[in-house]
């Protein structure tokens, strides 16, 4: 009670509580991660196909835009006069002046009426025959352009792929002397040209080429216009040079060289995947387009999606934090609640006295608390009937040693003053000794030596050496008397030193010379063998043997009755057969070995298939490791 008295007292309305709001703020915990992990994937899934749109409207504006540069060199391509302007040569300068007039009033036009198109460029298989450029650059008298006009035509002799044009990536052309604000402004001194050779009818063949500018400020209008603002991107031509890109520094580089890891993921016409750079990742999304065969790619950051989750992220916390405060007020009580009559039980429990033993729980509803209530009833029950059968037993127990002391009593005065008597005899044993009768004193040693043996009613138990001891000397002297008698033992030596009760054997050696050889004159003979039959269950096994008249089955049935009996009974029996000296030794022995054995050992009798009896004591010892 004191070890019990130490232990700290907790509810277990509260543990119940407690553990339940762990599970749920797990649970929530789980649920919050599981949904942010859901709103990522869906945010970078959405990401992914809003950046697919983007790229989409966005290359299509640029492919616009270059369609309609392609649409305005055809003019050079179809006017008769253009044509005429180019074949022809020698011109005066009265005559110059009046193509560059018509081809002034021809071009002017669109380009005061297009915002894209900011300088037109004619030349013939020679030299420059007529410019018009927005940002008005100065150029020398002699038109010194050769350089321009060698980088047109080179890249003129390409596959045309726009509108029958091709389309490079410059700076301002080399002749002409732009204005610092252009040059200092990277949006503006970078220009796409589309280029475009002028072949006349008749013959077939090329008269001239129209090269037309836009700077790439155009595309970046373009990708400001439809792209978001925290959205990277990248234009590269079919040579994956960087055309445009919202870091101005890498205009001009190419792509591989940009970022190799980049380039590598690039594998198709359009797609997304995740790659790192400057320590951060990025969700990428990129498209070619058919027309131009420009590569869009855009670039969001991580960090950004995350940033847009980050307002759900905390409507989902401050939620849980609400619904755990409304499950811990909700659980708590209903808790209590429903363990009130657990509770109840409990304090009932805590306080119950031994008076109590008759008293019993109510059960009104067969739930945990009426099974407990229920089976605390059913041991209450157990209880009273062990409290009764240990009265019992222990009346039981005093009748016992009553009985085992009025068999003492028998026993002893059975004895005729033993002591006495061995004395007496060993007198007689050396006087014989002294006269020179050997066999005589030989007999009269082993009837001392029996007596003496027998009479140790100082101990209840001796070895099994010892009981063997006495019985040869017991038999020793039967034999003595009766020469046709022949005694043979099989004892195993690891049993020597078992122990069994006090003359036990002897009785039922004596009942077997008596009744199984006494009607055959004592001729015949009886066999001990003392050994284990199942080595490994500690039994140990006693037979005694004996070739006489044998025993009817009626007796049979009988002496094997007593083994099947409980003490009490065998107690019984034991006083009311004590006249009839047939039963008292067997059952003198079979009370003793169930005294203390209890339902551990057997008694049973057989007839032999040659003839005679044989009784087996079989007893189950208790183990060495117990």
């Amino acid at each position: 009670m004191n070890k019990n008295a130490s232990y700290k007292k907790s509810s277990i309305a509260k543990r119940i509580s407690f553990t339940n709001i762990i599970i749920f703020l797990f649970v929530s915990l789980l649920s919050i991660l599981g949904t942010l992990q859901l709103n990522i994937q869906y945010h970078v899934s959405r990401d992914a196909k809003m950046m697919d749109v983007y790229i989409s409207n966005t290359l299509n504006s640029v492919d616009n835009k270059l369609k309609d540069m392609g649409r305005v060199s055809l003019i050079a391509f179809s006017d008769n006069k253009v044509q005429q302007i180019l074949k022809g040569s020698g011109y005066t300068y009265k005559e110059e002046l009046a193509n560059e007039e018509y081809l002034k009033n021809l071009y002017s036009s669109l380009i005061s009426i297009r915002d894209d198109i900011k300088g037109i460029y004619i030349f013939n298989n020679e030299t420059m025959v007529f410019f018009r450029d927005s940002a008005s650059p100065s150029l020398g008298l002699e038109r010194n352009v050769d350089e321009f006009f060698q980088e047109v035509k080179s890249n003129a002799d390409f596959e045309t792929n726009i509108s029958g044009c091709h389309l490079y990536m410059d700076g301002f052309p080399e002749g002409f002397r732009y204005s610092d604000t252009y040059k200092n402004d990277i949006f503006q001194r970078n220009n796409i040209y589309l280029v475009r050779p002028i072949r006349s009818f008749s013959p077939y063949e090329i008269i001239g080429y129209i090269a037309l500018r836009t700077p790439i400020r155009k595309m970046k209008d373009i990708c400001d216009e439809y792209l978001e603002k925290d959205i990277s991107y990248i234009i590269a031509d079919e040579n994956n040079r960087i055309v445009c890109c919202s870091d101005e520094n890498t205009i001009g580089e190419s792509l591989s060289e940009y970022d190799s890891d980049l380039m590598a993921e690039i594998t198709a016409s359009k797609g997304s995947f995740s790659t790192t750079m400057d320590d951060r990742k990025y969700l990428c999304s990129y498209q070619k387009s058919n027309y131009s065969n420009m590569l869009l790619i855009t670039m969001k950051t991580y960090s950004s999606i995350f940033g847009e989750i980050k307002e759900l992220l905390i409507w989902c916390v401050l939620l849980a934090i609400l619904c755990s405060v409304i499950v811990l007020i909700s659980v708590s009580k209903m808790t209590r609640k429903n363990l009130k009559r657990l509770v109840d039980f409990s304090v009932e429990v805590e306080n119950f006295q031994p008076d109590d033993l008759t008293n019993y729980y109510e059960i009104y509803q067969m739930d945990e608390v009426g099974i407990l209530k229920n089976s605390f009833n059913k041991m209450i029950d157990r209880i009273n009937k062990l409290v009764i059968s240990e009265y019992r037993a222990r009346d039981q127990l005093q009748k016992v040693e009553i009985s085992e002391q009025k068999m003492a009593m028998l026993y002893l005065k059975q004895q005729i003053n033993p002591h006495f008597l061995y004395n007496t005899l060993d007198m007689i044993r050396l006087k014989a000794a002294i006269n020179g009768d050997a066999e005589v004193s030989e007999m009269l040693m082993k009837l001392v030596k029996f007596y003496r043996l027998s009479t140790r009613v100082h101990s209840s138990m001796v070895t099994v050496k010892e009981e063997v001891e006495m019985l040869d000397a017991y038999m020793s002297l039967m034999c003595y008397r009766y020469s046709e008698l022949n005694y043979q033992t099989e004892i195993s030596e690891e049993v020597l030193g078992l122990e069994i009760p006090n003359f036990t054997l002897q009785p039922l050696l004596e009942n077997s010379l008596m009744h199984g050889l006494k009607d055959r004159r004592y001729c015949g003979t009886i066999t001990l063998k003392i050994f284990k039959e199942r080595a490994e269950e500690q039994v140990l096994s006693i037979w005694i043997i004996d070739d006489g008249v044998g025993i009817s089955q009626e007796k049979l049935d009988e002496l094997n009755g007593y083994s099947d009996e409980n003490a009490e009974s065998i107690y019984r029996t034991q006083f009311e057969v004590q006249g009839e000296a047939t039963h008292l030794g067997v059952v003198n022995v079979i009370s003793r070995l169930k005294l203390y054995y209890q339902d551990n050992c057997s008694i049973r009798y057989s007839k032999n298939e040659t003839g005679g009896t044989s009784v087996n004591i079989q007893v189950k010892l208790e183990s060495d490791e117990k």
